[in-house]
């Protein structure tokens, strides 16, 4: 008997083995082992391993040195580990999804980058893995315009899409190679997400919905840490002067403290 492999390790991973698991019958999850995390260098499992352990699934730990005789193909989103040459040989059917257009943003954070460069037309890649990064040829890929383009929100609506494309593809179809210029995401370091009084409205608005998964973006407010997780246009009583203008804050996490409204806040410091 042959089986569907599914690699992935956050949170990002979760929708699509969840599609998965509602069209197959025979799923193996492969996830990464449980790493020390957070300031008391907690041995935690990953939110993969969590929702196997929950629903009943049968999850093992990957390592390059396995040999997988019963894989039909498979299938990786948002994984945590790099696969090497020698294990790329062994297992030559495996998909990567690419939450881009490719050869557009090739690299880590395709859906930050689009963010920020201001645009809302997203899109994802089902690619076959090989040797060279984000280069293999092409099985499907989509496009779709999202309005609401915080990063949450564009993550849940390319998960949907595939989901609603998912019986549409056929991962034993001919592939197609690659073609146009190859552009590239960034890669980001936690002083990217913060906003200065240098940004520009446009820029703070963009690093406040980009960052919303990864980050989220902060501002430094009398000598404290304000993240900031939503922004409003005008109603709010927490605004920050930016070079051309004010940011009205919506929703923040005050430094030592539980995400809350802005206003109410403001109102507590009163």
């Amino acid at each position: 008997m042959t089986y569907k492999y599914f690699f992935g390790s956050d949170n990002r991973s979760i929708p699509y083995l969840n599609t998965l698991l509602e069209n197959y019958d025979s799923i193996k999850v492969v996830t990464t082992e449980p790493r020390n995390t957070g300031r008391g260098r907690k041995i935690l499992n990953n939110p993969v391993e969590d929702y196997c352990r929950k629903n009943n699934v049968e999850c093992s730990y990957f390592s390059n040195s396995k040999y997988y005789n019963d894989m039909d193909f498979g299938i990786c989103v948002s994984f945590g580990s790099i696969f090497s040459n020698d294990f790329l040989s062994k297992h030559p059917s495996i998909f990567n999804i690419h939450l881009s257009i490719l050869p557009n943003l090739v690299g880590p954070s395709p859906v930050e980058t689009t963010i920020l460069n201001g645009d809302t037309l997203f899109g994802y890649t089902i690619f076959k893995i090989i040797n060279e990064v984000d280069k293999g040829p092409i099985l499907f890929k989509n496009q779709i315009d999202i309005v609401n383009n915080y990063s949450s929100n564009v993550y849940q609506e390319l998960s949907e899409d595939f989901k609603i494309n998912f019986n549409s593809i056929d991962f034993n179809s001919s592939l197609k190679d690659q073609v146009g210029e190859v552009t590239r995401s960034y890669k980001f370091t936690k002083n990217d997400y913060l906003i200065s009084k240098e940004d520009t409205l446009t820029n703070a608005k963009n690093k406040i919905k980009a960052f919303d998964v990864l980050g989220p973006a902060f501002i430094r407010y009398d000598s404290k840490i304000i993240k900031i997780h939503k922004y409003t246009e005008n109603n709010s009583n927490f605004t920050y002067e930016l070079k051309d203008g004010l940011l009205y804050l919506d929703e923040i996490t005050p430094e030592g403290k539980k995400r809350m409204k802005a206003n109410d806040y403001m109102r507590g410091l009163k």
